[in-house]
């Protein structure tokens, strides 16, 4: 199920909403809890119910490893069991996400014909792995006490999370489950998450999706790009990406404000980063703190030398690229990103201008990310080659006229039936007028500020309306949301 689609806004939300409020309300509360469990699971099995079945499974034995935990006594015996929940929880990641991956690299090394096997990767099994990960690990270090199974049940599967993160941590979630001030119902808490809501849903909606028109095009026709419309596709998607995840993250935590159970923002302005470590540190927030915490310093961080730092920054951006995806293209995006981050790391050269490093930032994270959307890396260097190679071909204007924005259709069509020579510079306009508006969002402030220092009067309440029924009315198309792939 979609956060932008009619069945989630007009019945799984309401019908989440009044249950949760009214079980409160009458002091039932772990019954309250154990619907609002059963209500995510509902929205995670309507994509396909085996995924459901594989998730039940994960969560089972995830809590049994834990209950084992607590039950053990010598440290050997705790990081065995640390040990078995890695065996088992990436193992599961690993048939669902990589053994094709892993089988067509032996047959085109060794010349082997092992058949692929058909493996359906069921939705978020990269989000829920890590968190219940990150759990075992800290129960085994102390850092969190053992939870019912009902807390362990909903800290997995909350629905505004689940699928697509953020990465929680034990005490930034279940601790929220007991205050009882959480479940009665708050209209300003319940307002402003209605509000973050509707940025994240319009970001969605009206940007990464009108985004991603031009930028299938584009990289579904690499040979005939020439250099404006490369350069477009290229920050395009990276557009598109962001606005599609950081979306995603903002309707969560909206989501989570309205219920009572919040979650943490997963991005911080990152296109405004003066280097590609402090991207990481403004990007995919949890992904990052999962690989620091739990890779990169029990690999020594960077307490051992420069080279040990810069060897471990490799391998952790390495491992999430791999994560991402079972490509070879995400393997060297993360290996760009590690190379960015090192040079970060050693401190060699530094421009004088925040600007002038905010902007080749911005174009070494760019010129990274076009492998992060090539189905191979040759294809990802023809881009790249079509960026600095001075040609034009018009292509512009086709991916202008594949917006096909529905809100400008009579306009459009009546210039085609008034005017057909102007159809193609009008649709460019729109195209460049969509980067412009994106740029200025990118620009201004994220979601929670605009929320926490709005002052609430007629006008700031039509905006938010008109912004909402602008993107409900606007979600009639086919859409899904990239990290769903992930």
């Amino acid at each position: 199920m979609l956060f932008n689609s009619h069945i989630f806004l007009f019945l799984f939300l309401p019908l989440v909403l009044a249950g949760w409020y009214f079980l409160n309300y009458i002091r039932k509360f772990k019954l309250a809890q154990g619907y609002l469990a059963g209500m995510s699971l509902w929205f995670y099995a309507y994509f396909n119910i085996r995924y459901l079945w594989m998730l039940l499974v994960s969560c089972l034995i995830g809590y049994l490893l834990c209950l084992w935990m607590e039950k053990t006594v010598s440290d050997r015996g705790r990081k065995g069991i640390v040990a078995i929940g890695c065996l088992f929880h990436i193992g599961m990641l690993g048939y669902f996400k990589y053994s094709n991956f892993f089988l067509e690299n032996i047959n085109a090394v060794f010349g082997t014909d092992f058949s692929l096997l058909t493996v359906l990767m069921p939705v978020g099994i990269s989000f829920y792995t890590f968190q219940q990960l990150a759990y075992l690990v800290d129960l085994y270090r102390g850092d969190a006490p053992l939870c019912s199974p009902l807390d362990y049940l909903t800290f997995m599967v909350y629905f505004p999370q689940i699928l697509q993160g953020p990465i929680l941590r034990y005490e930034e979630m279940v601790p929220q489950f007991r205050e009882e001030k959480r479940r009665h119902f708050d209209a300003e808490r319940f307002a402003k998450g209605m509000q973050h809501f509707t940025i994240g849903l319009s970001k969605k909606v009206l940007l990464a999706d009108t985004l991603a028109k031009a930028v299938n095009l584009g990289y579904g026709n690499i040979s005939m790009l020439d250099c404006p419309s490369a350069i477009l596709t290229a920050v395009g998607y990276l557009f598109e990406l962001y606005f599609d995840f950081s979306g995603y993250c903002d309707m969560a935590v909206g989501l989570g404000k309205m219920i009572g159970i919040e979650i943490i923002e997963n991005f911080d302005s990152p296109f405004k980063s003066a280097s590609v470590k402090e991207f990481w540190r403004r990007w995919h927030i949890t992904l990052g703190r999962f690989f620091t915490k739990y890779v990169y310093i029990p690999l020594g961080g960077s307490r051992k030398g420069k080279f040990r730092t810069v060897l471990n920054t490799l391998i952790i951006f390495l491992l999430s690229g791999l994560w991402h995806g079972a490509n070879w293209t995400f393997v060297f995006w993360g290996l760009l990103h590690g190379i960015g981050v090192a040079w970060d790391s050693l401190d060699f050269f530094h421009l004088p201008k925040k600007w002038m490093r905010q902007a080749v930032t911005f174009l070494y994270v760019c010129l990274a990310f076009v492998f992060f959307r090539a189905e191979t890396i040759s294809q990802g260097f023809l881009v790249l080659k079509a960026m600095v190679t001075p040609k034009w071909n018009g292509f512009l204007f086709q991916m202008g006229e594949a917006l096909d924005i529905s809100e400008l259709y009579i306009l459009t069509k009546a210039i085609s039936m008034k005017a057909p020579s102007l159809l193609n510079p009008v649709n460019l306009i729109f195209l460049l007028l969509l980067f412009a508006i994106s740029i200025i969002v990118l620009a201004g402030k994220r979601a929670s500020a605009i929320v926490e220092q709005a002052v609430m009067n007629r006008r700031y309440a039509f905006a938010f309306a008109f912004l909402f029924a602008w993107s409900v009315l606007s979600m009639a198309g086919v859409s899904t949301y990239i990290y769903f792939s992930f």
